[in-house]
Parts: structure tokens; C-alpha cells; sequence
């Protein structure tokens, strides 16, 4: 009786010691396991601070954020979803160039933005020729120690002449830039440059050019002459006649014969190749032959 007493106490202290081990909570933590979340991907695709990345679900771009080495990081905040029509892209800055002149009498701009001094319009003698109506300016670049109506004089000088494009045109002088097909300027060789340039043009401070809207010319020039020319006043009726020669559409020409006059669209300022130098579209009209030597239309 003794001994089956001893065996029972021994086997109730031993089911007392197991329950002891386990204890009372062992269900309770299994259910909060059941219901600890799984990680889950971000709105923009990333796996979440922790666990393996290759087990998160991937987002819309089938990107992770999670590096997969359990090293915790801050993921990037996502993109914004796009929402409605893209937007047009930002337009490219402008490259730094010389402002086109406005065109208005007040501020009459060149290719630096100075302002041009306009010349005065005479009560006569400012419009001449016969034919389609041509407008013109004559301005003086700041700087320039010439007074715009004395140079306008000259202008007119060179263009109203029967030798000169008033045979093929009426030109007329107008004191608004707005109204002039051909705007005739005297400035310095580097305002010239930079109006030259606008047409890609090189001027090389030296030389004077049409660029479209200016018939730009060179004041060095304009002073001192070129190579072949003894009369200053028949280079500078050269000067005006070719730039605005260009400016009516006339192109370029060569040396028709050795010793012949050279034709005003010929470039004489850089060579007579054994022509005479001329300052007129037509300087022998009262002979006939004043085709010969205006050059022809075009390149």
C-alpha cells in the first residue's frame, strides 16, 4: 500500500512540474503570433523596414527600396501620381544675343541695345525716283561725331541721283523706323559687328554689311576710304549705293573687263581687281550703259 502511495505522489509531482514548465500563457503567445502583420510593400513599391525584400510583393515599377541585408532604412517618400495632361516642358533659356530693336522712333535699339539718333526729314527734297515706293532711315550710332542730318545729306546725296537706284525705285526718307524698309546707320566698326553677326555675317571691325534690316556702315570706313579710291566722297557714294543696293536685292558681281568702271555691287572696299572704282548703279545712264554696271538681283 505504501509503495502504490510513493508511485502516485511521484507521478502527481511530475505532472506538476511539466505544467509549471509550460505555464499558462503558452496559448496566449501562439494567438498573438497568429496576428502580428506580415511586412507589406509602400504605396510606391518598397518592402517596409525589415525582413527579406525578396519575399515583399513588388510595387507598380516592380522596384524594392529594402536592400534584403535586414539593414533598416528610410524609404524614399513616393512620386505623386501624375494627374491630368502632362505639362509642357520648360521652354530653353535664350541665348545671350543682341536684342532686336523695337522699331519705334522713341528707341530706335541696335544690336547692343544703344539708341540710334534718327535723322531729320527735309521739308523737300526727301523723296525722289521713280517706281515702287522705298522708305528709309538715316541714324548715327552713340559715339559717332557726325551730325544725323549732315550724314542724312550725303544719304540722300548718293541715293536721289539719277545715276543711283532713284532710276528703278522711289525713295523716300522718313524719320520712323516703323515705316522704313531699309534703316541706313553709321556706326562704330564694333556696333556694326555685332548688327553684321544678327545675319552671320563677319565684319571683322572692318567692313559694312546688310543684315536684313540695317544697312550698317563701317564709320572707320566711312573715314578713311579703301584701297583704290583717291575721292573719299566716291567711296562714301559706294558705300551707301552697295549696302543699300543689297537692301533693294541686288547681289554681288565681279570686274567685268580690266580698267573698267567696277559695278557698285562689286566688293570694292576689299579690291578693284584692275577696275576703276564707282560709286553708281548707273554712272553712264546718258550713254546707255547703265546696266552694265548695277549688278544683277539675287545671291
Amino acid at each position: 500500500m505504501i509503495g502504490r502511495t510513493v508511485g502516485l505522489t511521484c507521478a502527481v509531482a511530475a505532472f506538476l512540474l511539466v505544467a509549471a514548465t509550460v505555464g499558462p500563457d503558452a496559448g496566449g503567445d501562439r494567438a498573438a503570433a497568429s496576428a502580428a502583420p506580415a511586412p507589406t510593400a509602400a504605396a510606391d513599391g518598397d518592402a517596409g523596414d525589415a525582413g527579406d525584400a525578396s519575399t515583399a510583393p513588388a510595387g507598380a515599377d516592380g522596384a524594392m527600396s529594402g536592400d534584403g541585408d535586414g539593414t533598416d532604412r528610410p524609404a524614399p517618400a513616393p512620386a505623386p501620381a501624375p494627374s491630368g495632361p502632362p505639362s509642357e516642358p520648360a521652354p530653353e533659356p535664350a541665348s545671350e544675343q543682341a536684342p532686336e530693336p523695337d522699331g519705334s522712333p522713341e528707341a530706335a535699339g541696335g544690336a547692343d541695345g544703344t539708341r540710334f539718333t534718327i535723322a531729320a526729314v527735309p521739308s523737300a527734297g526727301g523723296v525722289a525716283g521713280t517706281g515702287p515706293r522705298v522708305r528709309y532711315t538715316v541714324e548715327v550710332a552713340p559715339g559717332i561725331d557726325v551730325d544725323p542730318d549732315a550724314l542724312a545729306a550725303e544719304v540722300r546725296a548718293a541715293l536721289h541721283d539719277p545715276r543711283s537706284w532713284a532710276r528703278d525705285w522711289t525713295l523716300e526718307q522718313v524719320a520712323d523706323p516703323a515705316r522704313a524698309r531699309i534703316r541706313v546707320v553709321l556706326a562704330d566698326p564694333t556696333t556694326v559687328d555685332l548688327l553684321c553677326a544678327r545675319a552671320g555675317l563677319d565684319t571683322a571691325g572692318i567692313y559694312s554689311c546688310w543684315n536684313g534690316t540695317f544697312a550698317a556702315l563701317n564709320a572707320w570706313r566711312w573715314d578713311n576710304g579703301a584701297d583704290g579710291f583717291d575721292d573719299l566722297a566716291v567711296y562714301r557714294t559706294y558705300l551707301v549705293n552697295h549696302e543699300v543696293g543689297h537692301g533693294l536685292g541686288r547681289g554681288h558681281v565681279g570686274c567685268p573687263a580690266a580698267g573698267a568702271l567696277a559695278p557698285v555691287m562689286m566688293q570694292q572696299s576689299k579690291g578693284l581687281d584692275d577696275c576703276r572704282p564707282n560709286g553708281w548703279p548707273y554712272p553712264t545712264v546718258a550713254d546707255g550703259d547703265a546696266a552694265a554696271t548695277a549688278g544683277v538681283p539675287g545671291a
